[in-house]
């Protein structure tokens, strides 16, 4: 009885073991291919969400008053997704730098979101998201590294 109790114990281990080493190399693989390539305009964070898996679509234009770019909102898993791209990083960076920590104000302006506000940043650009959806927070963390700035 005892050896049955082990080898069954051990059978679900390797089985759990082997479903959860495929999905962990998977996502070592996307957030390896972000590392090998970062993004460098929206062009790329598009390409490399829709690598990961993720629906993207581009659905208009966006302005944020405390940003001095116009960005291109897209739908990220059926989320808006907001994105700005500079004309090079050392702008994007300057235009980060007076976001909160906790993303809820900017510089002396204090900002109250509908949502949870995530800040990301890489190469040229800065993407926005306001929300609550960890499918959406986890591909955008995939492809961009953690959130600079938000809750």
């Amino acid at each position: 009885m005892k050896l049955f109790l082990i080898f069954t114990f051990l059978f679900f281990l390797a089985v759990g073991s082997a479903t959860c080493g495929g999905d962990f190399s998977a996502a070592k693989q996307a957030q390896g291919q972000s590392r090998a390539s970062p993004v460098t305009d929206q062009t790329s964070l598009i390409s490399k969400l829709r690598a990961a898996g993720a629906s993207v679509e581009v659905v208009g234009e966006v302005d944020q008053p405390f940003l001095s770019v116009t960005g291109t909102m897209i739908k990220l898993h059926g989320e808006d997704v907001q994105v700005f791209q500079y004309s090079s990083a050392a702008e994007m960076e300057a235009q980060a730098a007076p976001i909160s920590r906790d993303g809820t104000a900017v510089g002396t302006r204090k900002i109250h979101w509908i949502g949870s506000p995530h800040f990301f940043k890489q190469g040229r650009v800065l993407v926005l998201y306001v929300g609550n959806d960890e499918k959406v927070e986890k591909t955008l963390e995939a492809v961009l590294g953690r959130q600079f700035a938000g809750q």
